[in-house]
């Protein structure tokens, strides 16, 4: 399969996982692991019963060049039902980009799925604000250009992103 039919399966995927998240939001759901998993194995094209946990260490290479080599979790589905919970706990106490920027991080420096630890961690976000009234654009938020959030001020760059495309978006 040529690289652009490639990169439009993958955007199509990322789009059907979009349209779930939204409607979860839109149905007040709660955003579960199981959930989130669902929406992981729809965003590589998988059968949602398929397990898309990463369990043992993996090494990736960063769109930078750079080189990680991530560590078993004990428990990844344990692990991130803590930031889902930690994320929610934010929105509802009126945190919503906290809270996305929260479990953001949270999905890419922990990478807890085998793969698109970032298109999920998009996903997760994107719901997060649009479940708690913040209307920014999926495919907006995809296409950011963001760095290696383990470098010192990203974290509070895509916060400051968040905010400032938030102020536009709720502008009436």
């Amino acid at each position: 399969m040529s690289e652009s039919l490639l990169i439009q399966v993958e955007r199509a995927r990322f789009e059907r996982a979009l349209e779930m998240t939204e409607s979860m939001a839109r149905h007040r759901v709660l955003l579960t692991t199981a959930e989130l998993a669902r929406i992981n194995n729809t965003t590589l094209g998988k059968p949602v019963t398929e397990d898309p946990w990463r369990r043992e260490s993996t090494d990736i290479t960063l769109r930078s060049g750079r080189a990680l080599t991530f560590s078993l979790h004990t428990d990844p589905v344990l692990s991130l039902r803590e930031k889902l919970h930690r994320a929610t706990e934010l929105a509802e106490a009126g945190q919503i980009i906290d809270a996305a920027v929260d479990v953001y991080g949270g999905l890419v420096l922990s990478h807890f799925f085998k793969d698109a630890n970032r298109r999920t961690a998009v996903l997760a976000a994107h719901f997060f604000l649009q479940r708690y009234g913040i209307p920014l654009s999926g495919l907006a938020i995809h296409e950011m250009g963001l760095g290696d959030l383990r470098e010192e001020g990203q974290i509070d760059a895509l916060r400051a992103t968040l905010q400032n495309m938030a102020k536009f978006v709720t502008k009436k």
